[in-house]
């Protein structure tokens, strides 16, 4: 009888080291997480490197009247038919509208039974300036080597000639849909740089 109690004192006492033991060997929960907030997550972007701003072509302004670049007489020895308007809006990306940001000369000639139109624009740009025209035309356009001894383009685009010389400081285009080939363009073209 006296062993019996000890044997339960015994097992009490196994299973209270039992006890204590899982309850070491267990890990305790983890905390739960937070989210950073706005200011603790947001990393510094790094600023973009300020771009070279374009270089903006510097002009020279043109002010020589359409009827002396182009007389009345020499145009009616052109074709008879085109009369020189008043004036005129060209429209935007055209060669005459980046004249007239240049303040150079724009002048528009129309057929008074076709009602086709020929633009002239003069602009005078420095020798930088026209050099990056040259060299952007020269890819797309034909050198014409009789418009005179200077640089000179043809090309047909969407239907409508354009003649581009360069001459000294100046930047000529004569356009029209009634040019098709240089020779069609040639006779006011070369009034255009006998003004000049």
């Amino acid at each position: 009888m006296l062993r019996r109690p000890a044997l339960v004192v015994t097992s009490a006492s196994a299973l209270l080291a039992a006890s204590v033991l899982l309850t070491a060997c267990t890990t305790p929960e983890p905390e739960p997480t937070r989210s950073p907030t706005a200011s603790e997550s947001a990393t510094p972007t790094p600023s973009a490197e300020p771009s070279e701003p374009a270089a903006t072509p510097s002009s020279t302004p043109v002010d020589i009247p359409c009827d002396t670049l182009v007389s009345l007489q020499a145009m009616y020895d052109f074709n008879p038919n085109f009369s020189l308007l008043g004036s005129f809006t060209p429209d935007a990306g055209t060669p005459a509208a980046e004249a007239v940001a240049a303040e150079g000369t724009v002048c528009r000639w129309q057929n008074g039974t076709s009602g086709e139109v020929i633009d002239i624009s003069v602009a005078s740009f420095d020798e930088a300036s026209l050099e990056a025209k040259a060299n952007a035309i020269n890819s797309t356009s034909t050198m014409v080597p009789t418009y005179g001894p200077d640089e000179a383009y043809f090309a047909v685009t969407d239907g409508v000639g354009e003649a581009v010389v360069f001459h000294g400081a100046y930047w000529v285009v004569v356009r029209s849909v009634a040019f098709f080939e240089p020779g069609d363009a040639e006779p006011i073209v070369t009034t255009v740089l006998a003004a000049l």
